[in-house]
């Protein structure tokens, strides 16, 4: 009987010791950090986490945390950031609440294009986009007094600064609006003004990192991994007795992939369409998340682009409009 206690204190203690790591600082006083969040760890993984830190069992500082290539910075107190990566293979999403008391909340957690999703197939799956009715709730909302810039300078070659421009406004529009093709009319009792061309970039690094709030949205083009087309990071604030309230929403598009204004031109080679891909991104802006894209291929807020030259996420299918109806 002495040998098996022994053993089970034994995996006991080795179990613990995944979980946390003990620094010699005496800064850390009688605190155990997660090993997830040791100061050798040069970003922190989010899956290495439990759903709620302790503000002292994770000394983030000024390092990133991420999730299968969703990563940001940590928003400062009573603040969130919701950070999601769009791919030609799938999506991945993130949150990062820090709360006002210090610790930190997170949600999305895991690898999105890899849980429950068939292999790639050359058409959307599931019903029409005028009978399906999934959404995806978040918890924040834009409210009146939002507004953004483009950065026209950074468009690439394939399109022209006036083109990529409209298309930008299109998107924004297209969710605001709630354009669809099921006769639902406009669901959404507000809107994001365009503000005007700007020299800043969005504040997305060229790793796909959400940078530190500064108050301005702005879409710009830049240097993305291989294989994604966009990355969107909204900031908002938490609590406050309403939704949540976006503050902020930045949207860098890589120049990897081809882009076009026109996806049904018979020119159209292996070029996505650039409002399709924003109007997805804007769905997020506008607080929603992701739905399934083997059972909701159809719907805009799907975890896949249906591919290049085709433009059906221009419109929001049923599901994506009461989505946003029920939020607004």
């Amino acid at each position: 009987m002495g040998r098996f206690v022994a053993l089970a204190v034994a995996l006991t203690l080795g179990l613990a010791s995944t979980l946390a790591y003990s620094g010699s600082s005496s800064a850390q006083s009688d605190r155990s950090i997660l090993r997830a969040c040791a100061p050798s760890e040069g970003k922190i993984e989010a899956r290495g986490l439990p759903p709620v830190v302790d503000a002292g069992d994770c000394p983030v500082g000024d390092r990133v945390i991420s999730d299968n290539g969703a990563s940001s910075t940590l928003p400062p107190r009573g603040e969130s950031v919701h950070v999601e990566t769009l791919g030609v293979s799938g999506a991945q999403e993130l949150v990062i609440e820090h709360r006002p008391d210090g610790a930190i909340e997170l949600a999305k957690v895991g690898d999105d294009s890899a849980a429950n999703e068939p292999a790639r197939a050359t058409r959307a799956t599931g019903p029409s986009e005028c009978s399906d009715r999934a959404f995806t709730p978040l918890s924040y909302r834009v409210e009146p007094g939002l507004s953004y810039y483009f950065n026209r300078a950074t468009t690439p070659s394939e399109i022209t600064r006036t083109a990529a421009e409209a298309a930008v406004r299109r998107a924004t529009t297209n969710v605001a609006n709630t354009r669809n093709a099921c006769r639902l009319g406009d669901r959404v009792s507000v809107g994001m003004a365009y503000a005007g061309a700007t020299t800043a970039v969005a504040g997305v690094s060229a790793s796909g990192t959400c940078a530190a709030n500064d108050g301005k949205s702005i879409v710009s083009f830049g240097t993305l991994s291989s294989g994604a087309l966009a990355v969107t990071c909204t900031n908002y604030l938490v609590g406050g007795g309403g939704p949540d309230r976006v503050t902020a929403s930045d949207i860098r598009i890589n120049t990897g992939p081809r882009w076009t204004t026109a996806p049904t031109a018979r020119s159209c080679k292996n070029s996505y369409d650039l409002e399709s891909v924003l109007t997805h991104e804007r769905g997020h802006t506008f607080g929603l998340s992701h739905v399934s894209e083997g059972s909701h291929g159809n719907l805009t807020m799907s975890t896949r682009s249906n591919g290049p030259c085709q433009a059906s996420e221009r419109t929001l299918g049923r599901g994506d409009v009461l989505g946003l109806d029920a939020k607004y």
